[in-house]
């Protein structure tokens, strides 16, 4: 099964897709970003709803394209400019949900925090 959900706090369209919908250990996974707000200045990934440094697995930011690894990288994951995450080779530890947080910059907010799940098959 698939859960895909979204808390945002305005009528942002973004959603997260995962690339196959049925996921084996063992395989690859891409979690794909649709609809990135404008003005985009970078994003965080992280494993879980907590957003703090101990679940955080990468960043990218926009300017420069700067990839930075948090303590949660396991070095299977890969993060690219539209914000997806390709997560090779799942094992069972990787099912559960992640959190996508998104930096917008003119504005000055911090943008939009969306949760994906997904389940082994």
């Amino acid at each position: 099964s698939l859960l895909n959900f979204w808390n945002l706090p305005t009528t942002a369209q973004v959603t997260i897709e995962a690339e196959p919908t049925k996921v084996s250990e063992g395989k690859d996974v891409l979690l794909l970003v649709h609809n990135l707000p404008q003005n985009l200045t970078g994003y965080i990934w992280y494993k879980g709803q907590m957003r703090d440094l101990y679940h955080y697995i990468t960043s990218y930011v926009v300017d420069g394209e700067i990839i930075i690894y948090g303590p949660a990288y396991s070095g299977r994951e890969t993060a690219y400019s539209n914000a997806s995450l390709l997560i090779q080779n799942v094992t069972r530890e990787d099912a559960g949900s992640y959190t996508l947080h998104i930096i917008k910059g003119d504005d000055g907010t911090r943008g939009v925090t969306g949760r994906f799940t997904f389940t082994l098959h």
